[in-house]
């Protein structure tokens, strides 16, 4: 058999989007959000053969301390052509031509833990870290009595500066775009979103409990009183950047994967993901 590793080919997209439904536990219509909001910032990469994609992976683009990066999600491998070493292959051709793009970082998030080991074969290394820390009710409340914030906007949203004001660095800055984008997205699959000029989290609830899985923000008390007055959790459990002084009593964990496109170029301590896919 023929193998061809190709780039961007529109043509193959609604292959690529069965694909997509026949490897992963997905909503069609989120696989077509996807595609209809986020190509204007991702690269396909997939490797065919006799013009239909039997594997395939995604970069969305970004920075990571002002250089060019890119997450790298939802890659799969058609059932019939499984360890055959194509995925390998693809992962290597993609690398490739990012960085003659000029990419210096490559950031994935494993979908199981067994997933890591296969990612170091290839140098990704698991230096992604996230920190999880747990809040009652009550403390929550406590945090929003002492917001001064009291001016929001609900229709004007910038995503990157939010990103750079709370996060700092070390931390994979997406755009505006792709924020929305993940908001939509996690709709679809009951979670919620608080968002204003001043803060934006995704959530999900469960049993008393709600798990803020992403958050940014100008100032925490704006984002406890957002999060009060749109949940009626007792429990508050937050995924939040490794370094944030805010959390005392929280626990590190690794989250995710990176590897350095250039030998010369250092990774950077404790880098935080953020938003990853389904």
């Amino acid at each position: 058999m023929k193998l061809n590793f190709e780039k961007n080919k529109s043509e193959y997209i609604p292959l690529l989007k069965k694909l997509w439904l026949d490897c992963f536990e997905e909503k069609s219509e989120a696989v077509d959000l996807f595609f209809n909001r986020c190509l204007g910032f991702t690269s396909i990469y997939t490797a065919s053969i006799d013009n239909k994609p039997v594997a395939m992976l995604y970069l969305v683009h970004s920075t990571l301390n002002g250089k060019k990066a890119h997450y790298l999600c939802c890659a799969a491998t058609s059932l019939d052509y499984r360890n055959l070493g194509i995925m390998g292959r693809l992962i290597e051709y993609a690398m490739s031509d990012s960085r003659k793009n000029g990419d210096v970082y490559s950031l994935l998030f494993p979908a199981n833990e067994r997933l890591y080991g296969y990612y170091e074969r290839f140098g990704y290394k698991p230096l992604c870290t996230a920190r999880k820390a747990v809040f009652t009710r009550e403390e929550l409340i406590r945090f929003a009595e002492n917001n001064q914030s009291k001016r929001t906007s609900v229709n004007s949203y910038n995503y990157e500066e939010l990103q750079r004001l709370c996060l700092k660095d070390n931390f994979l800055l997406q755009n505006n775009n792709f924020i929305s984008f993940a908001s939509d997205y996690y709709s679809l699959y009951d979670c919620k979103t608080v968002k204003s000029d001043k803060c934006f989290a995704l959530f999900e609830e469960e049993n008393g409990t709600a798990k803020v899985f992403y958050s940014i923000y100008d100032s925490f008390f704006t984002l406890a009183e957002m999060l009060i007055k749109n949940s009626n959790a007792k429990r508050f459990v937050f995924t939040c950047k490794p370094d944030d002084k805010l959390y005392k009593n929280s626990i590190n964990e690794k989250y995710g994967m990176i590897k350095s496109l250039k030998n010369n170029e250092k990774i950077p301590e404790n880098t935080y993901i953020g938003i990853t896919l389904s």
